[in-house]
């Protein structure tokens, strides 16, 4: 299972990454408020969401089954560099501000397409990072060590060996 899911996640890598950039382009694209762009969204935006989607949920499955339910999201982009895991939450942060900038504005969303548009990114992102994290977390839970040098398991806070606190990443 773990290899056909290695195979699989470098074409929703792939596609993931063509939908950030698609959201964000198309976004742009609205404030001429051209109608064909709200048109090509729907036909070809929000469906990839479901092509790409579905093996995410099934990819975050497989890197966050030792893991507790409160820590998903750090189990799941583990494999991720730190600049990545804050990029992903940057674009989750910019599409929900995005949402309510009509309200600022006394508008409705429906007069401001681009605020829709870049709620894609919220799902191309995070099956991007989790597609990367997947092929990238076996080297993160090799270099998984305390402060004495000890290898520890992913999911662990402390060593198993002597008890020291796992080392920060930039320690590793």
């Amino acid at each position: 299972m773990k290899q056909v899911s290695r195979i699989i996640a470098y074409p929703v890598m792939v596609l993931a990454a063509l939908g950030v950039l698609a959201s964000f382009c198309l976004t742009v694209a609205s404030f001429g408020r051209a109608a064909a762009v709200e048109t090509t969204a729907f036909r070809f935006l929000f469906p990839g969401i479901f092509i790409v989607w579905l093996p995410t949920i099934l990819f975050t499955n497989l890197l966050t089954r030792d893991f507790k339910q409160r820590d998903l999201w750090k189990a799941a982009l583990r494999g991720c560099p730190t600049w990545m895991r804050k990029a992903q939450w940057a674009v989750w942060g910019v599409a929900f501000a995005a949402f309510f900038v009509p309200f600022l504005w006394g508008g409705r969303p429906q007069t401001f397409p681009a605020s829709f548009l870049l709620f894609p990114a919220i799902f191309y992102s995070a099956s991007f990072c989790v597609a990367y994290s997947l092929l990238h977390v076996e080297k993160y839970d090799a270099e998984h060590q305390c402060l004495n040098g000890h290898r520890m398991s992913p999911s662990a806070k402390f060593c198993e060996e002597c008890g020291a606190p796992a080392a920060p990443e930039g320690m590793r």
